[in-house]
């Protein structure tokens, strides 16, 4: 049996990391031989093991600011995620001890993966999901409008920098030198994602497939509304609009002031009353919004996530940027319509008019319609929670993204052996190994008008 190794800072800590552990459970209910290696251990999982022993494990914390200790002569906004691999760290013995038959990387913040610790696992045939741009740029987790990341880095805008010459262009170098010749296999969990990795000279001449992210749909799946309200204690009077996200209020890439403002308008004509807005993974904030609101804190209980999304008229993720959002997944899967700006990974998650709304793309005024379109088709039937539903199984079962990367483990490894690949299995591209999984528009359009 293949065995596989997941590499993560964390495992049930924060977003990124929880994706790659519900991949890790996910390969092993499908009859993987799967671990998975973390900084630091928040379960209980036999099957997660520590880089070091418990004492010197928790020390580890200390890496996540002695990463970024550098970024402090900079202007850095700590509200953008920045990560720059310099201290040293030898992965290859805990990785040894494993011995694994191939290594998929994920998240690698928190000082996790120094740039050149990559080259010793040099043996072992790499995976890397790419579940945001720290990979292509010189330190950045998500570019925003620049595209630096393009030809070197520096002058970096995140920084304030105006040197050419800074921690950005240096690190993307020192990327550059050490992994030019370092086969890896790049997975992008979205279309966006995708085309960002093939344009990027860090990636250039390695393989990039497209699989998408996934969540359990059977832990995700609807609740009566009004018995949903009823655990949360909610009005059933009232149009609920749920937003929500790690730093769902102070992370700028969230789009709460767009959504801020769309509230407003909606309040202005005649909604103040009939609405309440509900934020779950932020505290309580002065911000008015012209209704209503109820902050619900960190949601840490699945089941209870699933009965607050199930509450909601309309989920409301109005990112500047997403990769893909699992907040946007699991809402669907619960039934519950999503109003999101068409932009990046969005449009592989909602079919606009279908089962949520795409709004044009930091329209405030576009985000409202999309909100008080949702609302109506929510209040008017089943139909709008039936679709969304059926999107949320067609295309992210995270059974089925398992199944769908042990096919691609099972290539890799013919390959790495130099053995013919099975039928079926042949260097697929990213449609061909989805199949019915990749369903997605084109990016840059939207699908039909909403009258």
């Amino acid at each position: 049996m293949t065995r596989i190794l997941h590499i993560s800072p964390t495992d049930i800590e924060g977003g990124a990391c929880l994706g790659a552990y519900n991949l890790h459970c996910a390969l092993r209910r499908v009859g993987a031989d799967s671990h998975m290696l973390v900084l630091r251990k928040f379960g209980d999982d036999p099957s997660v093991t520590t880089f070091r022993p418990p004492l010197l494990s928790r020390l580890q914390a200390l890496r996540d600011p002695l990463d970024r200790l550098p970024l402090q002569r900079y202007h850095w906004d700590r509200r953008n995620w920045f990560s720059l691999g310099w201290l040293p760290f030898d992965l290859r013995p805990a990785v040894d001890r494993i011995a694994p038959d191939l290594v998929q990387l994920h998240w690698v913040g928190r000082g996790l993966v120094p740039v050149k610790a990559l080259a010793g696992l040099h043996n072992y045939p790499l995976v890397w999901t790419l579940r945001d741009m720290w990979p292509l740029t010189g330190g950045c987790h998500y570019a925003g409008d620049c595209e630096k990341y393009l030809s070197g880095c520096g002058a970096c805008p995140q920084l304030h920098s105006g040197a050419r010459e800074d921690v950005t262009s240096r690190l993307w170098r020192r990327k550059r030198r050490h992994w030019r010749h370092l086969p890896v296999t790049y997975v992008a969990l979205s279309t966006w994602m995708a085309e960002q990795a093939r344009r990027s000279p860090l990636l250039a001449g390695n393989e990039i497939v497209q699989i998408a992210n996934g969540i359990d749909v059977e832990r995700f799946r609807p609740t009566e509304m009004a018995a949903a309200r009823a655990a949360w204690q909610l009005p059933v009077d009232r149009r609920i609009v749920l937003f929500g996200a790690m730093h769902a209020l102070s992370d700028e890439r969230k789009g709460f002031a767009y959504l801020a403002q769309a509230l407003q308008q909606l309040a202005a004509s005649g909604w103040g009353k009939q609405a309440l807005l509900v934020v779950f993974g932020a505290e309580a904030a002065n911000t008015d919004f012209g209704i209503p609101v109820r902050f619900m804190g960190q949601v840490r209980n699945d089941a209870a996530l699933a009965r607050l999304y199930s509450a909601a008229d309309v989920m409301v993720t109005p990112s500047l940027y997403e990769n893909a959002a699992k907040t946007v997944m699991e809402a669907l899967a619960c039934g519950t319509p999503v109003t999101a700006f068409a932009n990046t990974g969005q449009f592989d998650l909602i079919d606009h008019g279908s089962c949520g709304y795409l709004a044009f793309d930091r329209s405030a005024d576009d985000l409202a319609a999309g909100i008080e379109w949702c609302v109506a088709q929510r209040r008017a039937g089943p139909q709008i929670a039936q679709r969304a539903r059926q999107k949320a199984v067609d295309c992210f079962d995270i059974n089925a993204i398992a199944r769908n990367h042990l096919s691609l483990y099972e290539r890799l490894l013919m390959e790495r052996r130099g053995a013919p690949a099975a039928s079926g299995i042949e260097r697929l591209s990213a449609g061909e190994l989805l199949g019915p999984l990749l369903k997605t528009p084109v990016l840059g359009a939207r699908e039909g008008e909403i009258r």
